[in-house]
């Protein structure tokens, strides 16, 4: 089952309706709604089409040279300027294909207002692909001699003038604009068919050659969607709630853009100076050590070259001196568990511990045992207080 709508007024308060059979396309129900009813009467439609006011579209087909490419025909918008009555950027520009004679068909609608019908669609649970212009709901003879097919609504008369030209107007006005566009056509295309359910007293005087026919159901008509200028275009979906966005942040994204690249050029520059210092003082470096060590290589850093002829020239002597005393102190210490080692340290071939004990025998049974030890040692310093014992214990080579 398919369910048209179609908007009387860019408020989109209020819509007419009609639900139509998918394969005989026969009305299955038809009325009027308000806004607020959207979501229950296409909740059980396969299909759904939506016709927004044709007061609010601009339908023109400005020609293009042929074969248009993509920049021309994305710059169309600047091309049909100045028959749009309001800021380009605030319009969003619906497109067909180049047709066989250059023109392309542009549809023309406010940005907000395609924003609010998507959004209304959106909250109603209707995901339809297809909004189109309401003047393909009038219908159209590709006969030579015709010049303008015109519906009636409530609000005013759709006037359609080509397969995808049309637009609407109010009763007062529309024989003048019937004036303006037979003086733009040929002569021979003078032939305008009125569906109506009455007569125009205002179109007796013309001079064109109306052919009254009956009032018919616009939205039971059938429509060839395919050939349709559809205002819900891909470009559309994909770049109107992004362009939004980017309008609304644009000057915020700049001066964020700008500080990243005043941050990013800061960077690379101190790095760069950080760099340029670091070069300078390795090459003072490698001078002063090629004074007293010729046979420093150049190419590699000086501090681990240094460091290596170093460690080659005083050997392991210090390292093993320390572990041979630490492993002598630790051998002699362990049977007197009562005095803690508070620090260690080396220094000049030769092993500083304080100790800390709260019993003064333990104190000198251990510099007792210190004797027997195979290096120098002794225990000085000793602090005699009434709940601790401390001292210093020396061990050094004989």
């Amino acid at each position: 089952m398919q369910c048209r709508i179609q908007f009387h007024d860019k408020e989109l308060q209020e819509f007419d309706w009609c639900k139509l059979d998918s394969i005989s396309e026969e009305i299955i129900a038809e009325g009027k709604s308000a806004s607020t009813e959207l979501a229950s009467l296409c909740s059980e439609c396969d299909k759904t089409i939506v016709f927004m006011p044709q007061q609010n579209i601009l339908l023109t087909s400005p020609v293009l040279p042929a074969k248009a490419n993509k920049q021309q025909l994305n710059a169309i918008s600047y091309t049909i300027e100045e028959f749009v009555a309001e800021d380009i950027e605030n319009c969003f520009f619906a497109i067909l294909s180049q047709q066989g004679d250059n023109s392309v068909p542009v549809a023309v609608i406010n940005r907000s207002l395609m924003d609010k019908a998507v959004e209304l669609l959106s909250e109603s649970h209707i995901n339809t692909r297809l909004i189109l212009p309401q003047i393909y709901l009038c219908p159209w003879f590709n006969d030579e001699d015709l010049l303008a097919t015109i519906c009636q609504l409530e609000e005013g008369y759709l006037i359609r003038t080509g397969q995808h030209d049309g637009l609407f107007c109010q009763l007062t006005v529309l024989n003048q604009v019937l004036a303006v566009l037979a003086q733009n056509n040929s002569s021979t295309r003078n032939r305008v068919i009125l569906y109506s359910g009455e007569t125009l007293p205002e179109l007796e005087s013309s001079s064109l050659q109306i052919e009254p026919q009956a009032a018919i159901n616009l939205l039971s008509q059938v429509i060839d969607t395919a050939s349709c200028i559809n205002l819900k275009q891909k470009e559309y979906e994909s770049s109107h709630q992004w362009m939004g966005l980017l309008k609304q942040w644009k000057w915020p994204m700049v001066a964020m853009l700008l500080l990243a690249v005043v941050f990013v050029t800061g960077s690379l520059i101190n790095s760069w100076q950080k760099n340029k210092i670091y070069n300078d003082i390795i090459s003072q470096q490698q001078q002063v050590l090629l004074q007293h060590i010729p046979d420093i290589q150049v190419t590699d850093q000086p501090k681990r070259q240094l460091v290596k002829m170093l460690a080659d020239n005083q050997g392991n002597s210090g390292q093993v001196g320390f572990l041979d005393l630490l492993h002598e102190y630790s051998r002699l210490k362990a049977e007197f568990k009562a005095v803690e080692t508070q620090k260690i340290q080396y220094q000049q071939s030769h092993l500083a511990v304080n100790l800390e004990t709260s019993d003064l025998n333990s104190m000198e049974s251990f510099r007792s045992r210190l004797q027997e030890s195979q290096y120098q040692a002794d225990i000085e310093n000793v602090n005699i207080s009434p709940d601790k014992t401390t001292g210093r214990l020396v061990m050094g080579v004989k």
